[in-house]
C-alpha cells in the first residue's frame, strides 16, 4: 500500500519563504471569527456571569482577543459596569477581561 506523506514530501525542494507562506494559509484556514450572537445568547451569558460573580463560583471563560482564542479559568472578583470589564481571580493572578472579548462562560461545579 502506497503511503502518503502529504506536503512533507515536497518541503524539501521548497524555498523557506514558500514554506513561510504556506504556514500563513493553514492560519488563515484555521482562523475562525466568533459568530454574532443573539439576544438569546448575550442573556445567558449575562446570567451565567452573575451567578457565578454573587455565589463566587469558578467559571471557565472562552476568549476570542486579537484573532486569537484563548480560556481562562478562575473567580469573578469584580464587575465594572462603566468600564465594561469583570476581574477574574485565576490561580496565578488576577486578570481584567473585556465584556467583549468573552464569548462564553460555563460555571464549573465542585471547584474550591
Amino acid at each position: 500500500m502506497n503511503k502518503d506523506r502529504g506536503t512533507i514530501k515536497w518541503t524539501a525542494m521548497m524555498l523557506p519563504e514558500h514554506i513561510q507562506r504556506l504556514r500563513d494559509w493553514e492560519k488563515e484556514l484555521a482562523y475562525t471569527s466568533p459568530k454574532e450572537k443573539t439576544e438569546w445568547e448575550l442573556e445567558d451569558l449575562q446570567q451565567t456571569i452573575e451567578q457565578a460573580y454573587k455565589q463566587k463560583l469558578a467559571v471557565t471563560f472562552s476568549i476570542f482577543k486579537q484573532g486569537t482564542w484563548s480560556v481562562e479559568f478562575g473567580v469573578i472578583t469584580a464587575l465594572h459596569l462603566a468600564k465594561k470589564q469583570l476581574l477574574v481571580e485565576t490561580e496565578t493572578a488576577v486578570k481584567k477581561l473585556d465584556f467583549a472579548m468573552i464569548q462564553a462562560a460555563q460555571v464549573v461545579d465542585g471547584y474550591d
